[in-house]
């Protein structure tokens, strides 16, 4: 039997998270159903679209990707027939060299392509604190205005969320050579809209019954509040320079951004201003046409895509975060990394002796005067190599940079 493949391409924001979460915890269930859900670690479908598109964020590298695109292929391939979901937002911003590479590679199956979609004046904010979160430094007010004029806009994050929430464009992108009918388009609900309506859609599409599957342990992506996220983008300024990328993604991406500050409680939701709502809705019909006119398979209504009127009436700017509140969630973080700090400076000297500490010193001392024969710029490339490669000096750095930060502040006020 020929397989399919369901690649669900995005966009950002629209659930994918939810979604890839139940797929993940219930991936026994739909085997049961004939349905598979590849991949050997919960992030091995974004490993793959980096892999395929040759990207990472912030133009980092991690070994995990290398080959990850490859090995999910094989995974589906090795099936006799059946159905298989490869799922990851990402996809949606492949180039059409990395399409016709994704679709040569699965030219055994019959592909489907899916795509998730929401209105645009929630996903504008949504998708804006989500680049945030991965190291933008662009104010609301400035993406926005980039947003209405892309044409003229220099930033990459601008460009970056069109390739990826303009659904009629990735869908043309990603569609070549596959009928209209294998292209499914599945709305969100508005807001306030019955829980579960979402999975339903996509188990539609995908051929599962969403009665089989165990949703209590799925969770989603929630957004940061205004005050939150701008503390996030000031961090960004401040560190951009100096701090490696798996560092930012450790400790202000993941456990900041999407742990510590998402559950603060009394945090503004962003929401989209009033005044740009009426682009918002104009251009927000213009999708809805384009969809409607390419005559894909359509899950929900078009209609959910039209921006609902706002449940707040002077929505708060995003670019006008109080400083009082900016303060407040600044110090919530300092507090939270400190201690994981001080746990970290415990689990690492514990139950070393004393003459393994002395061991760990001198194998320091000598590394230290050997990167400093080496290096043009001894302080600051000696101390970057060593936090690298041990944990005692990453977390003295990192302590640096947090009484660094508080010295400016101090130094400013005065």
């Amino acid at each position: 039997m020929t397989p399919v493949v369901y690649v669900h391409v995005g966009a950002p924001k629209s659930g994918t998270t939810y979604l890839q979460n139940v797929m993940w915890h219930n991936r026994d269930a739909l085997a049961g159903q004939g349905i598979l859900y590849p991949g050997d670690d919960f992030s091995s479908h974004v490993w793959a679209a980096f892999d395929l598109r040759g990207a990472f964020f912030d133009g980092a590298r991690i070994p995990e990707t290398a080959g990850a695109w490859h090995r999910m292929v094989e995974e589906i391939r090795s099936r006799d027939g059946g159905a298989a979901v490869i799922s990851q937002e990402l996809l949606a911003s492949a180039y059409p060299r990395h399409v016709g590479r994704a679709l040569a590679d699965l030219e055994f199956a019959e592909v489907h392509l899916v795509y998730t979609v929401r209105d645009l004046a929630r996903q504008i904010p949504a998708h804006w604190q989500e680049d945030v979160k991965n190291r933008a430094a662009l104010t609301f007010g400035d993406f926005v205005a980039g947003l209405r004029d892309p044409d003229r806009s220099r930033s990459p994050w601008v460009r970056e969320f069109w390739r990826m929430q303009d659904a009629a464009a990735v869908l043309e992108r990603w569609g070549t050579g596959i009928p209209p009918e294998r292209v499914h388009v599945v709305t969100l609900p508005p807001s306030g809209g019955p829980r579960g309506l979402l999975l339903e859609r996509f188990c539609e599409v995908i051929g599962a019954d969403p009665a089989g599957l165990d949703t209590s342990q799925a969770f989603g992506n929630p957004s940061l509040g205004v005050a939150e996220t701008e503390l996030v983008r000031r961090i960004n300024l401040a560190t951009r320079g100096s701090v490696e990328w798996r560092t930012h993604e450790q400790y202000v991406k993941h456990d900041l951004a999407q742990s510590l500050l998402t559950s603060r409680t009394g945090a503004v939701r962003i929401q989209l201003p009033e005044a740009y709502r009426p682009w918002a809705l104009e251009r927000s019909r213009e999708l809805a046409e384009a969809l409607a006119k390419a005559g894909y398979r359509i899950i929900g209504d078009l209609d959910d895509l039209l921006p609902a009127v706002s449940d707040t009436p002077f929505p708060s700017d995003p670019d006008e975060a109080p400083e009082t509140e900016v303060l407040d969630a600044a110090l919530d973080a300092v507090a939270h990394l400190l201690g994981h700090c001080a746990a970290d400076l415990r689990e690492g000297t514990r139950g070393a002796s004393a003459d393994e500490l002395r061991d760990q010193v001198t194998r320091l001392s000598a590394e230290t005067a050997h990167l400093v024969s080496l290096s043009s710029s001894p302080v600051k490339d000696v101390v970057r190599s060593l936090s690298e490669r041990h944990g005692l000096v990453m977390r003295a750095r990192r302590l640096y940079w947090l009484l660094a930060g508080s010295r400016r502040t101090d130094d400013a006020e005065k």
